[in-house]
C-alpha cells in the first residue's frame, strides 16, 4: 500500500515511466488533460476582471492550468491523478 502512494506522488503534468499495479508491465503513462479547480479559479478571475466577452473561457484551453491524468496504454488502468490545487 505504501508503494502505489510513492508512485502517485511521483506523477506530475508529463508521462512517467511506472509499474502498472493490475498489469505489472512498467510503461510509459498516457496522459489526458481535464478542467479541474485551479481551471476553474482562472476562469473566475478572468471573469471578475471583466473579461467577460469568451475570454474568461481561455483556461479551458490551456493544459498548464488542467489536471493531468495518468493511465497505462496497455489495460487502461487509472495510475494516478495530478491535481494542480
Amino acid at each position: 500500500m505504501n508503494k502505489s502512494k510513492e508512485t502517485v506522488g511521483s506523477l506530475g503534468e508529463n508521462p512517467v515511466q511506472i509499474m502498472c499495479q493490475k498489469c505489472h508491465q512498467t510503461v510509459l503513462s498516457e496522459v489526458k488533460y481535464s478542467s479541474g479547480l485551479l481551471t476553474y479559479l482562472f476562469c473566475g478571475g478572468l471573469f471578475l476582471c471583466g473579461f467577460v466577452l469568451g475570454c474568461c473561457l481561455i483556461p479551458f484551453c490551456v493544459d498548464r492550468l488542467k489536471d493531468a491524468k495518468h493511465t497505462c496504454p496497455t489495460c487502461k488502468t487509472v495510475l494516478g491523478v495530478y491535481r494542480r490545487l
